[in-house]
Formats: C-alpha cells, sequence, structure tokens
C-alpha cells in the first residue's frame, strides 16, 4: 500500500460493547473459530465466558473480569477473518480494553499472552472496586475544556478528572464518588445536555487506578512484546506508536490516564486513514467517529459475512 493511498484502520471495542449472544453472527460460518477461541478464554479465565457470552445474564457478562476476556476472544476472531479475507489496515486502535485487542491484531503480543494479560487485567479492575470504590459519568453537551474545568472545582468534593474523551461533546469523567456526584451537579447546572452516573463501580482510568496499573507494569515487563504491524495509536497520547517498548508504554500508561479516542481518531486521519472498520459486537466506536469527522468512512463488522461484504465494496484494502 503506498504511503499516499487511502488507509483502513481496524477499531477494537471496549466494555460497554459486550452483548448476549455477541459471537453468533461469526458462529453462522465460523462456529469452530469461536468455539476453540472461546474455550481458551474459559480455561486462561477459570470463568465460564462461552457459556456467558452464548446465554448471560447479561448482569454476569457486564462483570469486568468477564467482559474484558469475552470481548477481547469475539473481536480478535473477527480480524482474524478480517485478515483472512486480505483485508489490510494501515494501523489498528482499540478503546480501553480493546487497546489490548488492538496491540495483539497487530502481532506486537501473542494472542495467548494478550488473553491471560486482559484476564489479570480484568481480575484487577474488578478488585479496585472493592479495595478503592469510584464513580464514573458521562457528560454531554460540553466541550473538553469546560468538563476539565468543572471537575477542577467538583474535586473539591472528591477527585474527580476526565477519562474518556471520546468525542468534541463527550466526556466520560471519572473519580471519588462524591467527586462525581458534584460534577454531574455542576454539569447540569452549566447546560449540559446530558449528566449522568454510568453503572460502574471503579473509577477507570482515573488516578484511583494507579495501584492496578503498577501490578500490570510488573506483569507485562516480563513479556515479550514486538514492534507492531501495522502501527498502533495509543489511547494515552493520542498517538501512533511504531516499537515494541512503546506499545508496552502504551498499555501500561492507559491503566490510570484518559483514553484520549478524540485524538486517536484525529491522528489516524492526518495518517492518511479514510476508513474506519469496527470488529466486534456494536457500533460504539463507529458513532464516535461520525461525531468526530463526519466526512470519514465509517463500517462495523461482527461476521464473515459482514467482511465479505466491505471487502468487496473496498478492494482498496485488499
Amino acid at each position: 500500500m503506498a504511503d499516499d493511498a487511502p488507509k483502513l484502520a481496524f477499531l477494537f471495542p471496549g466494555q460497554g460493547s459486550q452483548k448476549v449472544g455477541m459471537a453468533e453472527p461469526l458462529a453462522a460460518a465460523d462456529g469452530a473459530r469461536i468455539e476453540t477461541a472461546l474455550a481458551a478464554a474459559d480455561a486462561a479465565s477459570g470463568l465460564p465466558i462461552a457459556r456467558l457470552v452464548a446465554e448471560g445474564p447479561i448482569e454476569e457478562l457486564t462483570r469486568t473480569d468477564v467482559a474484558q476476556p469475552a470481548l477481547f476472544t469475539v473481536a480478535l476472531a473477527v480480524a482474524d477473518v478480517a485478515r483472512e479475507l486480505g483485508l489490510q489496515p494501515g494501523y489498528v486502535a482499540g478503546h480501553s480494553l480493546g487497546e489490548y485487542t488492538a496491540a495483539v491484531a497487530a502481532g506486537a503480543l501473542d494472542r495467548d499472552a494478550g488473553l491471560a494479560l486482559v484476564c489479570r487485567r480484568g481480575r484487577l479492575m474488578a478488585a479496585s472496586q472493592d479495595e478503592r470504590p469510584g464513580a464514573m459519568a458521562a457528560i454531554m453537551g460540553l466541550p473538553a475544556e469546560q468538563v476539565a474545568e468543572l471537575c477542577g472545582q467538583a474535586s473539591e468534593a472528591g477527585l474527580v478528572a476526565p477519562a474518556n474523551v471520546n468525542s468534541p461533546r463527550q466526556i466520560v469523567a471519572s473519580g471519588e464518588e462524591a467527586g462525581v456526584e458534584r460534577l454531574i451537579e455542576l454539569a447540569t447546572a452549566a447546560g449540559a445536555r446530558r449528566a449522568m452516573r454510568l453503572n460502574v463501580g471503579a473509577a477507570f482510568h482515573s488516578a484511583l487506578l494507579e495501584p492496578t496499573q503498577q501490578r500490570m507494569a510488573e506483569t507485562m515487563a516480563s513479556l515479550d512484546f514486538r514492534d507492531p504491524d501495522p502501527p498502533l495509536v495509543a489511547n494515552a497520547s493520542g498517538d501512533i506508536v511504531r516499537t515494541a517498548d512503546a506499545v508496552r508504554d502504551a498499555l501500561i500508561t492507559q491503566i490510570a490516564s484518559p483514553v484520549l479516542w478524540l485524538d486517536g481518531v484525529r491522528t489516524l486521519r492526518a495518517a492518511g486513514v479514510t476508513t474506519f472498520l469496527e470488529l466486534g459486537p456494536g457500533r460504539v466506536l463507529s458513532g464516535l467517529v461520525r461525531q468526530i469527522d463526519p466526512d470519514a468512512e465509517y463500517a462495523n463488522a461482527d461476521s464473515r459475512e459482514a467482511l465479505e461484504a466491505f471487502a468487496e465494496a473496498h478492494p482498496q484494502f485488499l
């Protein structure tokens, strides 16, 4: 693919995209593949991932220690089919957990090591909900700079800061419960279109997760990382990373740092990406791309059929 040619980016979803039955579209034509992959997730996690993906209940599937290996497994299996069909991304990116999926999809980490790492991440994050409870809130309709200012004011009640800068006017904040509740009050008074608490019990992507980040850093120190091919756009910086050490640092740093999804999409557009393909369940990331840059092309795929249709319509990416 020439450097100046239009480029494709693979996007991988994070927590929130999970749903009961999310492997069924892929299983229609690739049943053995996804069955094997989910069995590996069962073994690595010690949890009934395959059953919960197929049958639920959604309350169990949404548990942090379940949702992370489940989403990683399903999305990576879809990416395998995309590659088999000849789709060649110029870059990869993922939202939060999805950045780990992206790293494995780009060959920066072996899939078995990646699966074990995601299982540990899920367990540690779930434990953080008991060790140091926190909260998160979505603020819609206010610019990032104003939300950051309101977070500073709300932190008089309890530490709170932006955690996901998802689009120009969709910001998620994270921190101590009292600070998050105060932020919701301040954002509502400031004219936010919506300010709502999210159904999580921990302050993901905030300073409260620093103990988890340190434990994950210790785990990753012994893993064999490689240069990603294609390059990866990091959550914590919004920049392109091209080396093994940079991928490792990105996966560590993002745990207690904001996800700068807005910056990442803009970086990809500046690098020549014209088309974004979200792989796995849901359309969350496709929707954010649309909000960030309506001129970009976006699609999502969770089955061989959908991938074949995309490939047929986009021969330039084969």
